[in-house]
């Protein structure tokens, strides 16, 4: 499965007026990467980018290590250490790895970066693989996410 968008999703959606229109590409190492940069809109204090926003980023590039085996994902646990404060304006990228997948989950790690190569957060998660009944409801015939072609 390409790495693909959902158009009202919170991280990716491009047609979310809020959200932070990330964009994602599968590495050859078979690592994740996504990047996006904050708008003042996702500021907690001033001048700070909300500690909710890297959360959230960091969930879904995590989480998109299924594509890379053509399936979707459920979180499960996502647990997160803030290192930096990010800043409305800047660049941030995210890379994540698989640690270990099983056939109902997988755990994956990863690393989010400013534009001066600090790292910001790291995280680790264990993420549940959608049932293939769930994933026919979400993608039913005739509704087909639209791949990204790269970041």
């Amino acid at each position: 499965m390409d790495q693909i968008l959902f158009a009202g999703c919170f991280v990716c959606g491009p047609d979310n007026e809020c959200g932070l229109k990330s964009t994602f590409r599968a590495l050859e190492t078979g690592k994740v990467e996504g990047v996006f940069t904050p708008d003042v809109k996702h500021s907690g204090y001033e001048g700070v980018v909300h500690g909710g926003v890297i959360m959230g980023f960091l969930d879904e590039v995590l989480g998109r290590l299924a594509f890379n085996r053509d399936r979707l994902f459920l979180t499960h646990t996502l647990e997160v250490t803030f290192r930096k404060a990010a800043s409305p304006g800047k660049r941030l990228k995210a890379v994540a790895q698989e640690e270990e997948w099983s056939k109902r989950k997988f755990k994956a790690t990863g690393t989010v970066t400013d534009e001066d190569g600090d790292v910001v957060a790291t995280a680790k998660g264990t993420f549940l693989v959608m049932s293939e009944k769930m994933e026919k409801e979400l993608l039913p015939e005739g509704r087909t996410p639209f791949p990204v072609s790269g970041v």
